[in-house]
Formats: structure tokens, sequence, C-alpha cells
């Protein structure tokens, strides 16, 4: 299932509709003006354009190259109220990994803490099963500020993406569904043993669950 898996991967990626927004004048409340900018309401599910300004989100473009070079932006994976994730290529180690682009704003300190526990994460021997693994980090000046990223593995499509496609039943067969919530049980109490186990949304993020 192992290559079925990867499959899956590509094939999700290939049907995503690539999406970029480097503006930083525009806004995704509707009615409203600010300042001399023009008003501008998203048709897609996206981050709100006008934090693309100081201290906010950073403008990342397909092809652009990281990290001296070091990871070709290919895709955007997704977005939340503080980073923006993309699919990248990274020239050095000859792997695709998804870089998470956080915003520059001084009162959210909420990735330094991610990525104080993922490092600790990543230097415990041996390996946790069914986690997330940090990669690399560093910093990324641009127009809007200093932003902290986040490199990670790159794992695939989400389970609700995956049957949306695959599954015209609208659900997992049983056996598979037993083996994910195990694999997500497993990640989590390992997670437990660590004393890790703040916000729902760093401990989910932090699992890794594979459709094998």
């Amino acid at each position: 299932m192992a290559s079925t898996w990867t499959l899956l991967r590509r094939a999700i990626l290939r049907r995503t509709p690539r999406l970029c927004i480097v503006s930083r004048s525009m806004s995704t409340h509707p009615g409203r003006s600010q300042g001399n900018h023009l008003v501008y309401t998203s048709a897609v599910g996206a981050e709100p354009l006008h934090r693309y300004r100081q201290g906010g989100y950073h403008p990342v473009a397909l092809g652009d190259q990281l990290r001296a070079g070091r990871y070709k932006v290919l895709h955007k994976l997704g977005w939340g109220g503080y980073s923006t994730v993309w699919a990248a290529r990274d020239q050095r180690g000859a792997r695709y990994v998804a870089v998470k682009v956080s915003v520059v704003e001084s009162e959210h300190n909420g990735e330094t803490r991610e990525l104080l526990t993922m490092k600790e994460l990543a230097s415990r021997q041996p390996r946790l099963k069914h986690i997330v693994y940090l990669l690399d980090h560093f910093d990324l000046t641009g127009p809007n500020g200093s932003h902290k990223c986040l490199v990670y593995e790159l794992l695939g499509p989400n389970i609700p993406d995956a049957i949306n496609v695959y599954l015209p039943s609208g659900r997992l067969p049983g056996k598979l569904a037993k083996a994910i919530a195990k694999q997500a049980l497993i990640g989590l109490d390992h997670l437990y043993q660590q004393s890790i186990g703040y916000g729902g949304r760093l401990l989910m993020e932090s699992l890794r669950t594979d459709l094998i």
C-alpha cells in the first residue's frame, strides 16, 4: 500500500488548483475600503490578503528559491492564521518537503514554541513512530519583515481529500480506518510520554498516519 499512498499524494497535488497570492494592497472584506486601496473579495479559500503587509505574511511565488536556493517552491499546500505552507523541492537532499512560512507579527509567539517543541522531538532517539519530523528551519527576510520558516516531511493528502477523490462510498474501508486510528493513537501516546500536549493545533499537526 505504500506505493498506493505515493500515487494518492501525487494525484492530489495535481488536482489542487495552483494559487499564489502576493498582493499587499487588497482586502478580503467586501464593501469596505482601506485608504486608497481597492477592495477585493477572494472567490476561493485563501489567507486574508490585507495581511500581506508589514508584520504579516511573506509573499511567496511558485518558483521562488528559499534558503540560498536550497528549497524551490512548487505548489501551495495551505494556509493558517499565522502561516502559509508550500510544497518545495529540496535541491540538496533530492526530496520533496513542506515549508511553513510564518507571519512576522510580534504578538504571535506560537511558531517559536512550535520550533522549540519540534526541535526537541527531532533530537529524541530512537525516532518516535507516527510523528511528523522537523527537517530544517531558517529565517527569511522579505518586504514585510523577517519570517521563521519550518521545513517538514511532505506526507501527502489528508484523509478527507483522499476519500473524496478515490472512494465514491464516502468512507474508508473498515480495516484501513482501524489502521489509521491505531497509528494516530500511537503517535498521540508518544507525544504524551514526552509531555507534549498543549494546544490541539500543534498536537494534531505533529501526528503522522499513513494509508498502509
